[in-house]
């Protein structure tokens, strides 16, 4: 008498499940749609998500490997707020190719981000099953948003991945409750903190999940496994912050212009959120997801999770300016819709077993359809935004302004004039900077403020006209009191010598 398992398949109107290759098969489909279009288009200067921040990046990892060619100190760390591991790898990546080659930190970020596939499909494969995983591993690999944000030069894909791997660790110290698991699960969530703090959020809350949902509150405050998982939890990042706040000094500042209590009270503030994980994480997958958690089955791993989506709501009131301004901070809540994805596809496929193998093959194709449609309008959006001839532009203006002192109001703060054009200046604030700093209580008179910064400049440069628009006493006292120097479609160069 022949077996009915995974795998085999009878003919006609009997039974059918899902065969065991077409895991494997999905697997291949989803990885090749996930690592074709983040690596497309490799070379373009990696300006096509959030140019500041990578920028930051680009020149923190340029200060430390030139330092490393003349054995000099790598700088103050100004700026510094998370520990630069992205910048310090990129550094030692053009060590070994002997330039700095911007294509070295992409290929960084985009392995991290692998990475953290395969620790989500051996978690979702823990948690809801291969079948399932294969939904929620579709929707990280290759959802657009993540598809670029995981090439950025940023720590958002390390984190991410360090975010995942600390969940594997924690359901595999719960199965086991060993000293050697205890030991890696807190050390993999402490990492995931220590990369970058806000990963706190989706960790703490995971840790009080897991436990409460497995042994109480009462019976956890006796175990010593517990405390020292805490305790590993939390070192690395304590270590890092003592250090930086009262010895070295650099993260003294880090905490300003990030709370805004007010926003909380303002209901216009969740629309706005809203909007945000729409256009990022897409609203009827993030409630599907929402969905999906509360079917997973094993309840350990379904409370978990719940906890970290209420983390995800912590996140947002803490950060609540930059949940909805700095689309980014949606980049570590990803693998969650992916495990909520994941439970609802297991769901799904439960419901269905026992149907004909035409059901099958729709849901295979749906997944393919979707896959195939966010992969190619993931290509077309690189395709189409090329940065190429900003190089040799930002060049070509530095050498303009070689030995020059310089104020300007230029792209990304100036970083992009300090990065290719290799001179320093003083940025201008823009209206935006002026809204943040005005919402946070500060009182700026911009005049003062205008004619104290020009104070012993040279020259003052412009290439953000929409920006000058919007500053019209900066425009008219720049027009009525400075003769031009130089003038094209793309600058205007003031002499505020004169």
């Amino acid at each position: 008498m022949k077996q009915v398992i995974t795998g085999v398949i009878k003919t006609g109107r009997t039974l059918i499940s899902f065969p065991k290759w077409w895991v494997y098969i999905m697997l291949a489909i989803i990885f090749f749609f996930g690592l074709v279009g983040r690596f497309y288009d490799l070379d373009d200067p990696p300006l096509d998500f959030h140019g500041t921040r990578q920028l930051h990046s680009m020149l923190m990892a340029r200060d430390i490997y030139r330092a490393s060619l003349t054995g000099e100190p790598a700088g103050s760390g100004d700026g510094q707020i998370e520990p630069p591991i992205m910048e310090r790898l990129t550094a030692l990546g053009y060590r070994l190719f002997g330039s700095e080659d911007l294509r070295i930190p992409r290929v960084l970020a985009i392995s991290f981000w692998t990475f953290g596939a395969v620790g989500l499909f051996l978690l979702l494969k823990e948690v809801v099953g291969e079948q399932g995983a294969v939904f929620g591993l579709a929707y990280y690999m290759v959802l657009p948003y993540a598809l670029y944000a995981s090439r950025s030069f940023q720590p958002e894909s390390l984190m991410t991945a360090a975010i995942i791997w600390a969940w594997w660790g924690m359901l595999k110290w719960h199965r086991h409750k060993t000293w050697k698991w205890a030991i890696i699960a807190g050390l993999l969530a402490g990492f995931a903190i220590y990369v970058k703090s806000p990963a706190v959020f989706f960790i703490a809350t995971a840790w009080l999940g897991l436990i409460l949902g497995s042994m109480g509150l009462s019976k956890a405050l006796k175990n010593r496994q517990v405390w020292l998982l805490a305790f590993l939890s939390i070192l690395p990042f304590a270590v890092y912050h003592i250090y930086g706040v009262f010895i070295a000094g650099f993260l003294s500042n880090q905490f300003g212009l990030r709370f805004y209590p007010e926003l909380i009270k303002d209901p216009f503030h969740y629309l706005i959120w809203k909007d945000m994980i729409d256009r990022t994480l897409v609203l009827e997958l993030f409630l599907i997801a929402l969905l999906g958690i509360l079917a997973i089955k094993k309840k350990p791993a379904r409370v978990l999770f719940i906890f970290v989506w209420l983390g995800y709501l912590l996140y947002g009131t803490v950060f609540s300016y930059h949940i909805i301004s700095h689309d980014y901070y949606q980049v570590p809540f990803v693998p969650a819709v992916a495990v909520g994805l994941a439970g609802a596809g297991a769901a799904l496929i439960n419901a269905l077993k026992g149907k004909r193998a035409f059901t099958y093959l729709v849901i295979t194709g749906v997944l393919f359809f979707w896959m195939s449609i966010n992969f190619w309008d993931a290509r077309m959006h690189l395709k189409h935004n090329v940065y190429k001839t900003e190089p040799p532009f930002w060049q070509m203006l530095g050498k303009k302004l070689e030995g020059l002192s310089v104020m300007s109001m230029t792209a990304d703060y100036g970083m992009r004039l300090t990065y290719w054009g290799e001179k320093g200046s003083t940025h201008w604030m823009s209206t935006y900077d002026f809204d943040v700093r005005e919402m946070a209580g500060q009182e700026i008179d911009r005049e003062a403020l205008f004619l104290e910064t020009i104070e012993g400049k040279d020259v003052f440069v412009i290439t953000e006209f929409a920006q000058l628009d919007n500053q019209p006493n900066v425009k008219q006292m720049l027009y009525e009191n400075f003769p031009i120097l130089e003038q094209t479609d793309q600058y205007i160069i003031f002499d505020l010598r004169e």
